[in-house]
Order: structure tokens, then C-alpha cells, then sequence
């Protein structure tokens, strides 16, 4: 089993990535290979909406995106961790969100397999935007045909050591990576 971590906050270390390391530490544990991309640390550009990608079954792009889609496509389960700027997920979650375009084969088998696990993180300052991330959760599953296992995250977190000491909410999101081996429900 392989599991592929998204992180799309641009503070490295801080509440999303250590949300995403602990599903990832749960799912090594329940036997998983894993892997993750920092999506700050790439280069990827924007979808076009060009269509090249329905003709020839590839985005056209050469970019960091490459080594991404590869992954998600090799991968049985999958985390995808954001903050909430503004209301919605950062920028670098949504242009790799956008760039998922390229699954998108009417009329032919796309290259993405069906029923993959997937896990969303998420971490907010203020407010409770959890609906939002509820809301993009059920709509990546139903567009990629995926089981969504869970979502786990909180609000509060303008410090970006407060997943770090919040054992319960750590204990959660490596309950959450274990269920994305299992496809059993998550916390």
C-alpha cells in the first residue's frame, strides 16, 4: 500500500504539515510506504484549461506536476492538508486541485483508478471553516471516484506549534492515517 501526503501551506513545519506527517506516520504504521510533496517547494503552473490533456490523455505542462500526478496515480490512499486563508484553502492547495483536471476523461478510462482512500487535513486560525473543507472533500471523492475516510483539523491554530501540542488532535490524525490503510471510517 502507498500513501502520498499534499501539503499546501507555504510554513513548513507548521500545523498542516505536522497534521499531514502524523496521518503519514499512521499509515507507515498500519504498513504503508509513503511519500510527500510540499507544494511551495515546486514549480507548478496553473491549469490552462487547453483540453490537451483529454486528446492526449497528459497535461502538456512540464512542470513539478509531473512527479505529483505520477504519484497520485500509483498511490491507494491519499492526504490532502491546507490552512483556511480567506475563507477557502491556500492558493497552492487550489492550483494543485485545478491541475486534477487532467483525470478528467470523458468518455475514456482515466488514468486515475477509482476507489482510492482519501484524507483531508486542514488548520485555521480563526473562525470554522470546516464546512469548506467538508464541502471540497466531497467533491474531489465523487469527481475522482475516491472513499473519503475522514477529515481531521481545527481551528485556533494561528501558531504554528498548536497541532504540535495537541495530543488529542495528533492522536486523530494518526487514527486517520491508519483508516486510509484499513477504509475503514476515520476519527
Amino acid at each position: 500500500m502507498k500513501v502520498v501526503g499534499i501539503v499546501g501551506s507555504p510554513r513548513r513545519g507548521a500545523n498542516t504539515e505536522t497534521l499531514v506527517d502524523r496521518v503519514l506516520a499512521g499509515a507507515s504504521q498500519a504498513g504503508a510506504q509513503t511519500q510527500k510533496f510540499i507544494l511551495n517547494e515546486l514549480r507548478i503552473q496553473g491549469c490552462q484549461g487547453c483540453d490537451h490533456c483529454k486528446e492526449h490523455g497528459r497535461c502538456r505542462l512540464d512542470d513539478d506536476m509531473g512527479p505529483v500526478l505520477e504519484a497520485l496515480v500509483e498511490a491507494d490512499g491519499v492526504v490532502v492538508g491546507s490552512p483556511i486563508y480567506m475563507g477557502y484553502l491556500t492558493a497552492q492547495t487550489k492550483l494543485f486541485l485545478d491541475r486534477l483536471y487532467v483525470f478528467f476523461q470523458p468518455g475514456r478510462e482515466s488514468p486515475f483508478p477509482p476507489g482510492k482512500r482519501l484524507a483531508l487535513v486542514y488548520s485555521q486560525g480563526g473562525g470554522d471553516d470546516r464546512r469548506t473543507v467538508e464541502e471540497v472533500g466531497r467533491n474531489l471523492a465523487g469527481l475522482l471516484r475516491m472513499q473519503l475516510v475522514g477529515i481531521v483539523g481545527g481551528n485556533g491554530m494561528n501558531d504554528p506549534n498548536t497541532a504540535r501540542s495537541n495530543p488529542a488532535l495528533l492522536k486523530e490524525a494518526f487514527r486517520l492515517g491508519q483508516a486510509l490503510c484499513t477504509g475503514s471510517p476515520g476519527p
